[in-house]
C-alpha cells in the first residue's frame, strides 16, 4: 500500500552553496500525489513535481528544474523518502536550496521522517519496473590510460543497488556496496548515514562551490581514515543513486549496477528508462 506520515517535521541546515541556511518541511499528502516541491520563497508559490523530465546535474549535485523553478540537491532527501517506502509527500522550501543535514547523508532527514509517523494509505503502490535491461558507457582518462564507467538497468522483482568503486589512482581502495531495498531498516542503518566526501586535491575546486559547506564533507586524505564502514564512500554513492532514481516519481522495481558512475549518469539512466517506457 502507499505511504505517506502522520504529522508534519522539517529539517533545517546550510544551504548546498554555503551562503545561506534553509528549511523544508514535510506536509502528509493524499494516495497518488506524489513527491511535490513547493517554492514557499516566491510569491505564487509554484509547484514542482518530482519527475524524470525535470531532472538535471549541473554541478555535483541533482536538481530538479521546471520553467527555471529550481530545486537544488535534490538526492539525499529523496533517498531517505524512498528508503523509508513514502509515496505522498508535500516539501515546502523556504529557498530554492534543500539543505545540507548530517554530513551530507540522509541520516537527519530519516529521523525527521520517522518522528512524523509513516503510515500505510488504503490504495495499492505504483512501481516503475526496468522491463528492458538498460546500459550506458562512457570514459575517461588518468595518466593516459582509458578507464570505462558503466551503468545497468536491470529486470528485478525488487530494487536492488550494486557500486563498485575504483579509483585508477587509487586514492581509495577499490570497494564494493550491495543493497537489496525491501527492508526500511536495512536502509536506515546501513545506507542512510552513509557521508559524502570529496579527495583532498579536490578541495580548492570543491570550496569555490559549496563554500562553508564543505566543513560538513568528509575529505578523503593520505592520512588515517575514521570511516563508519570500510565501504561507507561505496555506500554513499549507493545512497546517491537511490536519490538519483527516486527521481522517476514512482517506487521501482530493478537492479542498477554503476562502476565509476555519478549523478550525471545515473539521471541520464532515468532520461532513457522512460524513453523505454
Amino acid at each position: 500500500m502507499q505511504k505517506t506520515i502522520k504529522y508534519a517535521t522539517r529539517c533545517a541546515g546550510i544551504a548546498i552553496t554555503g551562503q545561506t541556511y534553509t528549511t523544508v518541511t514535510f506536509q502528509p499528502a493524499p494516495p497518488d500525489t506524489g513527491i511535490v516541491f513547493v517554492r514557499e520563497d516566491l510569491a505564487w508559490r509554484p509547484e514542482v513535481r518530482c519527475r524524470p523530465e525535470y531532472a538535471c546535474t549541473d554541478s555535483r549535485w541533482t536538481s530538479l528544474v521546471k520553467n527555471d523553478i529550481r530545486i537544488e540537491h535534490t538526492e539525499h532527501l529523496l533517498a531517505a523518502i524512498a528508503g523509508l517506502g513514502l509515496d505522498n509527500i508535500r516539501i515546502h522550501l523556504d529557498s530554492p536550496y534543500i539543505p545540507v543535514v548530517s554530513s551530507f547523508s540522509s541520516r537527519d532527514f530519516v529521523e525527521a521522517l520517522l518522528k512524523a509517523e509513516p503510515v500505510s494509505q488504503n490504495v495499492p503502490k505504483k512501481y516503475f519496473a526496468v522491463c528492458e535491461s538498460q546500459c550506458l558507457f562512457d570514459s575517461f582518462y588518468y595518466d593516459g590510460v582509458r578507464y570505462d564507467r558503466v551503468l545497468l538497468a536491470l529486470p528485478a522483482p525488487r530494487l536492488t543497488l550494486t557500486y563498485l568503486l575504483d579509483y585508477p589512482g587509487k586514492q581509495l581502495p577499490t570497494q564494493l556496496a550491495h543493497f537489496v531495498l525491501d527492508d526500511s531498516h536495512e536502509f536506515i542503518s546501513g545506507l542512510a548515514p552513509a557521508r559524502s566526501y570529496i579527495m583532498d586535491y579536490e578541495y580548492d575546486e570543491v570550496v569555490k562551490l559549496i563554500g562553508k559547506g564543505l566543513y560538513d564533507c568528509l575529505v578523503i586524505s593520505s592520512g588515517p581514515l575514521h570511516l563508519q564502514w570500510n565501504n561507507e564512500p561505496a555506500r554513499h554513492k549507493i545512497l546517491d543513486l537511490l536519490g538519483d532514481i527516486s527521481t522517476l516519481g514512482q517506487p521501482v522495481k530493478g537492479h542498477f549496477i554503476g562502476i565509476r558512475t555519478g549523478h550525471k549518469a545515473n539521471i541520464r539512466m532515468c532520461h532513457k528508462l522512460m524513453q523505454q517506457a
